[in-house]
């Protein structure tokens, strides 16, 4: 976590007096004005024996689960473009000609898809990567390279570049990664950067200490989506660049599972499944290498060429008895984003990058001390506030602050949040389950890998969560889902594991109803009860049982 330096403010969280506000001031919107509301969830009651600080050091931790949706983003025509910058980086290794060259031919083809969809002035290049790394489009001086504006001719010469790709040489990463954080960072005016990098091998001439500092350089320049082909790739040195640059992971394999497992629902023949969501670019029957990875480049550069604010940043505004010790996105997929997190004196700022039209779900964790000076002898206590920042949002709605107060209660409530909290949690578990389960077939231990394998099908058969299950069954073969009695195939594809791997960390929202709303309904991102007047205090809360600014029950005013 990065501070700034500035001191703190004493007392209990601060308010929308703290720091100016981007964007349109929050309230009803007219229709079609882009927006985006904000819902937070968190247990109100919190367990603090004789309020004496609970842990050693004070450390009470209160979750929090966030969940922010943007709409009307797409349809926005903003005054001036944006500034965009795209790189796509494809492994040249020898091995993406062997043993035939279907690896380096779906490449070629799916690189000059992704190319010719570039909208016109993104910036962008085409490298080749060996254990060296090249751009092959724009062609300039390799002393100094350069990306180029899009443009009908651009398109096409890069397009061409992208079918000439030859295999040859070896691999290494982090040399393609050094050259795009060279190439994106270039253009500082540009407000979204995003790499798209394939490879069908490992860091092999790159010390891993070296890929680490490589890393370390590129995280928060750009964002970077990861994915691999074939079967020599190492999983978990993917997922690692797709992590730290807040990316998404793919895998492309051939003969891709059959979706679906009796009992538990099977997608549609367009790919949705029976609640409306997608199966998470999971193959389709009968789709080809060269299909497959047409198919997502074009849907990874779509997605971010359709995002249109640059970024969004949670404002967490605590007194000196609270701090943030989490943050992280649980969904559409798991990433951990705490390391963003910038002290500016009694907040904190919490990054979530750049957005179009989508709805993700956040956790926050905020470490409170129940006997801190600020707060003792309070019942109720406002432990912080929550606010949305937007950069270039001229014209976008952002909702009111969110205020989060705990109820000090001598007996131990209920831990969870309810039905989302519940839903995360599986997730998590799913995924460590998932992972556990992979890692023993990698060391041929079966009895752990059915053990924790059974536990995640178990957990998927819980979660409804088809595509996972799917992937789950081109490893074991499932004798019943409910329980998670599983068997290990006597012959597992080494690419089958590795696609678990890679989108393991896919989670699907709670299903409609399980979670709860917050006041404002459409008009700011809260619920549809309207404030109440406290008759102690006489500031305008919502309709809980106490009062959020001073603990006052509430009774005839709700």
């Amino acid at each position: 976590m990065t501070d700034t330096g500035r001191e703190p403010t004493a007392g209990r969280a601060d308010g929308p007096e703290n720091g100016p506000r981007t964007g349109a001031a929050a309230g009803p919107a007219a229709p079609g004005r882009p927006r985006v509301d904000m819902s937070v969830e968190a247990a109100h009651e919190q367990y603090a024996p004789g309020r004496g600080g609970g842990a050693p050091g004070g450390g009470h931790e209160v979750q929090v689960l966030v969940r922010l949706r943007a709409e009307g983003l797409d349809a926005t025509v903003p005054r001036r473009p944006p500034e965009r910058s795209e790189v796509i980086v494809i492994d040249c290794s020898g091995s993406m000609g062997h043993p035939s060259v279907r690896k380096i031919a779906a490449a070629r083809r799916a690189a000059a898809a992704a190319i010719e969809m570039l909208p016109d002035g993104t910036h962008f290049a085409l490298v080749e990567g060996t254990d060296t790394a090249r751009v092959v489009h724009p062609r300039r001086d390799p002393a100094s390279p350069a990306t180029v504006a899009a443009s009908p001719a651009s398109r096409a010469d890069g397009a061409r570049a992208a079918r000439a790709l030859e295999a040859h040489g070896g691999t290494r990463i982090s040399s393609w990664l050094s050259l795009t954080r060279r190439l994106l960072t270039a253009r500082p005016g540009a407000a979204f950067r995003h790499a798209l990098l394939l490879t069908d091998g490992m860091d092999q001439h790159g010390r891993a200490e070296e890929l680490r500092r490589v890393l370390d350089d590129c995280a928060g320049e750009f964002v970077c989506d990861a994915l691999g082909i074939g079967e020599g790739w190492d999983a978990e040195q993917l997922r690692e660049i797709a992590d730290r640059l807040h990316g998404r992971m793919e895998a492309v394999v051939d003969d891709p599972p059959d979706a679906g497992l009796p009992g538990a629902g099977s997608p549609d023949a367009d790919g949705s499944q029976a609640d409306g969501s997608q199966a998470d670019g999971a193959g389709a029957d009968g789709e080809g290498l060269g299909e497959q990875l047409t198919r997502l480049f074009r849907e990874l550069v779509g997605a971010s060429t359709r995002r249109t604010l640059a970024g969004l940043t949670l404002a967490v505004h605590t007194g000196p008895q609270a701090s943030v010790v989490l943050f992280r996105q649980v969904n559409p997929t798991v990433l951990d984003l705490t390391g963003t997190a910038v002290r500016d004196g009694g907040r904190t700022l919490l990054p979530t990058g750049a957005w179009g039209d989508e709805t993700r779900w956040y956790e926050l964790r905020l470490r409170v001390d129940p006997g801190h000076p600020s707060v003792r002898g309070v019942r109720e206590a406002r432990i912080a506030s929550l606010r949305l920042e937007a950069e270039d949002a001229a014209g976008v709605v952002l909702p009111r602050e969110e205020r989060i107060t705990v109820r000090w209660v001598a007996e131990a409530p209920p831990t969870d949040l309810g039905a989302a909290g519940r839903h995360f949690r599986r997730y998590t578990e799913l995924e460590e389950a998932t992972r556990a389960g992979c890692a023993a077939l990698g060391r041929h231990d079966v009895p752990s890998a059915e053990r924790e394998l059974g536990r995640a099908v178990r957990l998927a058969y819980e979660l409804n969560d088809t595509a996972h299950l799917a992937r789950l069954r081109a490893l074991v073969t499932v004798e019943n889902a409910a329980v998670g009695l599983v068997r290990v195939r006597d012959a597992v594809d080494p690419g089958h594991l590795r696609k678990l791997i890679a989108r393991s960390s896919r989670t699907a929202p709670p299903p409609p109803g399980t979670s709860r709303d917050v006041p404002g309904g459409e008009g700011g991102g809260h619920s549809e009860k309207p404030p109440v007047c406290c008759r102690r205090c006489a500031e305008w809360v919502r309709p809980d049982r106490f009062c959020e600014s001073c603990g006052h029950p509430l009774g005839e005013e709700r």
